[in-house]
């Protein structure tokens, strides 16, 4: 614990070192970049100031909020209305904040222009402001100049660019009037105001501050954002394409929708600043786009985790994807309280799972879970500080951060979600070994239960005069615990041993192994006597009983029967809880004794029977009865005694044709006079 504290300390200090060093270095190259500002007067009522070769019109300005159409005529006076200058937020300058229309006028002498009198291509006034939600229209002298794209009869607030308009050659003495009305949506308070900066100068300087502008905005709004799209892209894609190869893992499908949602974020808020998507539309998508992340986030941890805490997450994810149409509803402070208290909830309720996982013993979960941690705090932090400025209870200085690397601009919600990410590929790269180095011991496993099978199931079954033998073995997943074994004796006689092991795959393959290493070296073949040795041999004994006196039950069983038919028809046969073989297609009766491990010292019940000359005798596992088709029927007791009079390989296919689901096992004992067979039969083996 100590070298984590130490750890995180050492982070914490570089992180701070790291962005203290951006501010001062971002601070010195303002105050290289920007000259001072300069005011120049003349017999005029604006205040310009020079900047290079252009001049700022700072002020003053009048200003009037509402939409009155004579705002932009020449002759209007408009001594009453506020006096205000570009360079302070109107709510510093005595006015309150508003909603919809406000009207900018100044008016410009031609004496003011005179420096520019000798530009080849005039002049152009080149316009900026709230780009994400304001619009505006420019007049000069009451004619209107141009306008952004929302400003339409019906405006719509659209991310607009700096608006420039070129300038006509003023009249003999007279002023040049420049009126901008400008509008913003209902949703929006206006405080600061939408107009914020307006510059006069030659049409080639004037170009050139378009492509500086735009240079920053990309900076500043889109070009951490299409990074950050990019890399959750990447990873949806690896997500993806890791579910495609393992369709057992589902948590990479919900990575990889989760990572689709943070693109989808990305790309409208992309879309959204370089002016292709409207407000109304990408307030839509930006509202359902976060709540879709969380849901999916939580989806992908529950899976992650295994965690049985279904019901909670449900809960939040219900109430987070329902959460947008309070904003759709125009229940903006419902919306907003519930909004800030959902992340608080999704960022606790994933920490505590990957803690709890990691409590468990799930190192993965503790890869995810201090950088999940850091970034959603962090997240939390930003939301509800901007909340806090937004109702005005702090300064916006205290919210709002932004950190630089370069010229790019990005906030605390980009470093979120790039920690995020970081965790995600880190986690990804571990399951991915982790699941490969399972994939690889299971592959062995595999290799060497298949070998163990090789002996469990006789490719060739010995035959006589008297006897015809067919078998049929189908396994459900490539090595099954279902074993047989036919071993002829000195007297012409068959001992026919059918089992079923308990349990899957290797290990279920290996304690077949023993039962069968034991039977081949059982020197009894008395039916109850070779079942009670397998039995001890099973719970780990030694042909001693005394040394099982505290031993009750084992960790493995299995169903055993076990028959020796002599040469005129003599059948003894002993069972250890298997099915019941049958007999010219009736089930044979038999004691119900316990499967092998289970209890030792168990006196296994024998029984004789006397075949008749043409009867056959079918031995089968519990995969045939328990044949499932697709509404869940099972093959069953019934149908399993219709077919119980054919051949081996017909009852096998039969029951896998119904819906396999277990290891299938059938052996066949036709019993046949020896006077009928005149020459000696091999019965191929059916697998």
């Amino acid at each position: 614990m100590s070298r984590i504290k130490r750890a995180m300390k050492v982070g914490v200090l570089l992180v701070a070192s790291t962005l203290v060093c951006a501010t001062g270095l971002r601070a010195s190259a303002q105050a290289s970049n920007n000259p001072p500002v300069v005011a120049v007067s003349a017999q005029s009522t604006a205040n310009i100031v020079r900047d290079h070769n252009t001049l700022e019109l700072d002020g003053p300005w009048r200003f009037q909020v509402g939409d009155d159409p004579r705002s932009a005529d020449v002759t209007l006076d408009e001594s009453a209305w506020v006096t205000i200058s570009m360079s302070k937020p109107l709510t510093e300058q005595g006015i309150d904040s508003y909603n919809g229309y406000g009207w900018y006028r100044l008016k410009l002498d031609s004496a003011q222009l005179a420096r520019f009198r000798d530009a080849p291509k005039g002049l152009d006034l080149f316009v900026t402001g709230a780009r994400s939600v304001g619009q505006f229209a420019v007049y000069v002298n009451g004619v209107e100049l141009g306008r952004t794209e929302g400003m339409t009869d019906q405006p719509t607030m659209y991310a607009s660019p700096p608006l420039v308009v070129h300038l006509p050659q003023p009249g003999a003495g007279g002023p040049l009037v420049i009126a901008i009305r400008s509008w913003a949506g209902s949703s929006v308070t206006i405080g600061r105001g939408l107009v914020d900066r307006v510059e006069v100068g030659p049409v080639d300087e004037i170009a050139h501050m378009v492509t500086a502008d735009t240079e920053q905005d990309w900076n500043q709004h889109v070009s951490a954002s299409v990074l950050v799209s990019f890399l959750f892209f990447c990873v949806a894609l690896l997500g993806a394409t890791l579910y495609l190869a393992q369709r057992k893992h589902s948590e990479y499908l919900w990575l990889s929708l989760l990572c689709l949602t943070v693109c989808m974020m990305g790309g409208t808020e992309t879309a959204f600043h370089l002016g292709w998507m409207g407000y109304t539309v990408f307030r839509v998508f930006n509202l359902w786009s976060g709540r879709l992340f969380m849901a999916a986030t939580l989806e992908f941890i529950l899976r992650f985790t295994d965690s049985d805490w279904r019901k909670p997450v449900r809960i939040v994810q219900a109430c987070v994807v329902v959460l947008p149409v309070l904003g759709l509803l125009n229940l903006e402070r419902t919306y907003e309280y519930l909004s800030v208290t959902a992340e608080i909830v999704f960022s606790v309720l994933v920490t505590v799972l990957l803690f709890r996982a990691w409590r468990k013993g799930r190192p993965d979960a503790g890869v995810m879970l201090l950088p999940f941690f850091l970034a959603a705090t962090g997240d939390s932090a930003d939301t509800l500080l901007n909340y806090a400025a937004e109702q005005h209870w702090i300064s916006n200085r205290l919210a709002f951060h932004q950190f630089h690397f370069g010229p790019v601009s990005f906030g605390i919600s980009v470093v979120s979600y790039s920690v995020f990410l970081f965790s995600l590929l880190a986690v990804i790269f571990y399951r991915f070994i982790h699941v490969s180095q399972e994939e690889q011991r299971s592959s062995a496993e595999i290799e060497a239960a298949r070998s163990v099978q090789a002996m469990l199931i006789p490719t060739q079954l010995p035959s006589n005069h008297n006897f015809m033998l067919e078998s049929a073995y189908l396994p459900a997943n490539g090595v099954g615990g279902d074993f047989f074994q036919v071993l002829p004796l000195k007297d012409d006689s068959m001992l026919i041993v059918v089992g079923d092991v308990s349990g899957k795959g290797l290990q279920a393959a290996m304690n077949a192994s023993t039962l069968v290493g034991a039977l081949r070296n059982e020197l009894s073949h008395d039916p109850a006597t070779v079942l009670n040795r397998l039995n001890n041999v099973l719970l780990g004994a030694t042909q001693e009983t005394e040394a099982l006196p505290n031993l009750k039950a084992a960790v493995s069983f299995a169903t055993c029967v076990c028959a020796r038919i002599y040469t005129d028809g003599t059948m003894t046969i002993a069972n250890a809880g298997h099915l019941h073989p049958y007999r010219d297609g009736r089930e044979l009766e038999l004691a119900a004794d316990l499967p092998l491990g289970v209890v030792p010292n168990i006196e296994y019940e024998q029984a004789t029977f006397q075949l008749n000359v043409g009867e056959r005798m079918i031995f089968l596992s519990d995969g045939v009865v328990e044949a499932s088709n697709a509404h869940g029927e099972l093959f069953g007791f019934e149908r399993t005694q219709q077919v119980s009079n054919e051949s081996a390989r017909y009852i096998a296919q039969t029951a896998k044709r119904f819906g396999q689901s277990d290891d299938i096992t059938v052996v066949s004992l036709y019993f046949a006079a020896r006077s009928a067979q005149k020459v000696a039969r091999s019965v191929p083996v059916e697998v």
